[in-house]
């Protein structure tokens, strides 16, 4: 079960038709590249699932918040890692200066949209890679060198020393194109994520 990593994206019930419209396509296929991602970087071969959970507001225990994905990754089983990329941003987090969360086994990378979305589905790409992508790959390896034993002064301190020098720009983020190789910042890309070796 340690190896199976769930990507769920969590819409508003009376949007998620819209969203599957508009943003499926892309996070099921970085979900793909993830998979590939950490093979590469971390030597783990992680089984791969994507969701939608739409969302109806109700109580004010029931309402979108950290608490509520928390009681859903319960529900589902807490030995499946559970990544979440709801469209609201977590009243607290661990990850300043991202709106991102992390525990043992769950994740959570608030989900970025343009507004309005560009009219090229190329733009939005880009867009989804340059806010969403490199969040989430942040988080992914907090949770796989966890995994590996490190201590938290490298597994959450370190990336997040790291995450410093990629937004500074003294460390540059890497880029993928569409068939996951390595490709200039000025080049068409489609992923981006931090770059772990440099840890």
């Amino acid at each position: 079960m340690l190896n199976r990593l769930f990507f769920i994206y969590v819409a508003k019930n009376e949007d998620w038709k819209q969203l599957y419209n508009e943003d499926w396509a892309y996070v099921s296929s970085m979900t793909r590249f993830f998979k590939w991602w950490i093979k590469h970087e971390f030597h783990v071969d992680v089984a791969i699932e994507c969701d939608i959970l739409p969302v109806i507001p109700g109580r004010i225990f029931d309402r979108p918040s950290i608490a509520y994905l928390l009681k859903d990754h319960s529900e589902r089983g807490s030995s499946v890692f559970h990544f979440y990329l709801p469209y609201f941003k977590p009243i607290f987090t661990d990850c300043r200066p991202i709106d991102a969360y992390h525990a043992n086994n769950f994740g959570i990378v608030t989900w970025h949209r343009p507004k309005p979305l560009y009219l090229s589905s190329d733009e939005n790409e880009k867009y989804f890679a340059d806010n969403n992508c490199a969040q989430i790959s942040h988080v992914l390896s907090h949770e796989f060198l966890r995994r590996s034993n490190k201590k938290r002064k490298a597994y959450f301190d370190g990336i997040h020393k790291l995450w410093d020098l990629h937004v500074r720009g003294t460390v540059p983020f890497l880029y993928f194109n569409r068939q996951f190789n390595r490709v200039s910042r000025n080049d068409e890309y489609r992923y981006v994520t931090i770059d772990p070796a440099k840890l």
